[in-house]
């Protein structure tokens, strides 16, 4: 790909994301009041990581501007464009469900997207922890775990959509509930490997790098290593307050 057309498309993809941020941020204020506690899209949590979620599609689109032919930058897009349609469609579907019932079309169109999409976020973060600095595996040894780390978020990217379809006539129901209680199960168990498989290689990296690319990962590294601290504990609550429900 051309530099001027990678610039082009990121610029648009990133232009994009943050129109669709932006977007979902105003209507979940104007709805703010309309919306019950329990689905409301406008609290600190939310609005917080909101907030932040703008930076992403910024910084992606440096980076693959900069460096069209380093897949990271274009993960990064990949990520904020996702990110951006799930947050919106999910404030446009509690506009058109919730706050004003029939004011929007589709709303349940809008949902059924929210909930299906919002994995790709996760799998594109995975294969920035395995991709990262240069863009390629450390080595061929890392293709089974990086084929591994993709299946399972193809599965939970397909089960999600199917949890989707199977609840579309209850678009507020949790992830949880859609799911059957089998592939329920192994998404619990698998998800928390797959992202520990993924900042493994960031670990391995750091400690057998040396000079700029230590300096590279440094940071880097405390990030993945924050990941898996928060993540694979919240997953194995998750199966915890699932099985006891089930």
């Amino acid at each position: 790909m051309r530099i001027s057309t990678a610039r082009w498309l990121a610029r648009d993809v990133a232009a994009a994301s943050v129109g669709l941020m932006t977007g979902g941020l105003v209507l979940a204020f104007v709805d703010r009041n309309r919306v019950p506690p329990s689905l409301t899209n406008w609290d600190f949590t939310d609005v917080f990581a909101g907030a932040q979620d703008l930076t992403i599609p910024v910084i992606a689109f440096v980076l693959a501007s900069r460096r069209p032919r380093n897949p990271i930058g274009w993960l990064g897009l990949a990520a904020s464009l996702a990110l951006a349609t799930a947050n919106f469609a999910t404030s446009y579907g509690l506009r058109a469900l919730v706050a004003a019932p029939g004011s929007l079309p589709v709303g349940d169109a809008a949902m059924w997207v929210a909930n299906s999409i919002w994995v790709i976020p996760a799998a594109a973060v995975a294969f920035v922890f395995l991709l990262f600095p240069a863009g390629r595996l450390r080595s061929r040894r890392w293709r089974p775990a990086a084929w591994f780390v993709a299946s399972v978020f193809t599965l939970v990217l397909v089960a999600a959509m199917a949890g989707a379809t199977r609840a579309y006539a209850r678009p507020f129901a949790s992830f949880a509930s859609t799911q059957l209680p089998g592939v329920l199960r192994l998404e619990l168990a698998l998800v928390p490997v797959a992202m520990a498989v993924s900042v493994a290689a960031v670990a391995v990296r750091f400690v057998r790098s040396q000079g700029e690319e230590r300096l590279q990962l440094k940071w880097f590294a405390t990030a993945a290593a924050v990941v898996i601290v928060t993540f694979i504990p919240a997953r194995c609550s998750s199966t915890g307050s699932t099985t006891s429900t089930s």
